[in-house]
């Protein structure tokens, strides 16, 4: 009885985990292809992709190799564009109150856009987070890592263009969004992100994510207590 209940979770949280897991292979692939192109050996790409877990960063890390960039200057770079965690942490804080030892750490770790965006998304009691949130987590982390495998070794030997596959992970944000949007149904906050969004266009590329990211975390401070977010 217990493994059958344990293997319906597992199977329920697969389900759960499937839109991340479309737009993970994929771009895993293209990144581990990304890799060995650049002459990067296919096992340090998919140790990579185990221990930075960064996505965008991560193609950043095979350009500073390639350029011979210094430590400080891959620091201020990958600290800049994964800025944004910072945001996510901080609403992520009373659903991790709940979350003890290892899991607690490894959820914090492996926290991404996609699986912060779900852990918004879905409804679960405190009393399962502990386990839901890190298997949700962990398969995540497995689907990237299993694309990166998959991309890194088998690009070795095939010519493959993978221009374009990239927004595949931009289509899973947006759909993800959606849903949200479906579930919480606030028309302000919709409004306000759409406007945020257009600024956001006339921004340097550099910045646009943190300005954004800050007025929008500004708003939800100041008008919590009157909109529903």
């Amino acid at each position: 009885m217990f493994f059958e209940k344990a293997f319906l979770k597992l199977v329920q949280i697969i389900k759960i985990t499937s839109p991340i897991f479309f737009g993970y292979i994929p771009l895993g692939m293209a990144f581990g292809i990304f890799a060995v192109s650049s002459d990067i050996p296919w096992y340090f790409a998919t140790l990579m992709s185990a221990l930075v877990y960064a996505g965008s960063a991560e193609f950043l890390v095979v350009a500073f190799i390639l350029s011979f960039a210094s430590l400080f200057e891959v620091f201020i770079t990958i600290f800049l564009v994964n800025f944004r965690h910072f945001f996510y942490g901080i609403s992520m804080l009373n659903d991790f109150k709940n979350l003890k030892g290892l899991v607690k750490k490894y959820s914090i770790f492996s926290l991404t856009d996609e699986t912060f965006a779900l852990f918004k998304l879905i409804d679960i009691k405190n009393d399962e987070k502990q386990k839901v949130y890190f298997f949700i987590t962990l398969l995540s982390q497995i689907y990237w890592v299993f694309g990166v495998f998959l991309g890194s070794y088998f690009g070795q030997f095939l010519n493959f263009d993978s221009t374009g596959i990239g927004f595949m992970l931009t289509s899973l944000f947006v759909v993800l969004a959606i849903e949200l949007y479906k579930k919480l149904k606030s028309k302000i906050v919709l409004l306000i992100s759409c406007i945020v969004g257009i600024f956001g266009l006339f921004l340097p590329n550099e910045y646009m994510l943190i300005v954004c990211l800050t007025i929008c975390t500004i708003f939800i401070i100041l008008f919590r207590g009157r909109i529903q977010i």
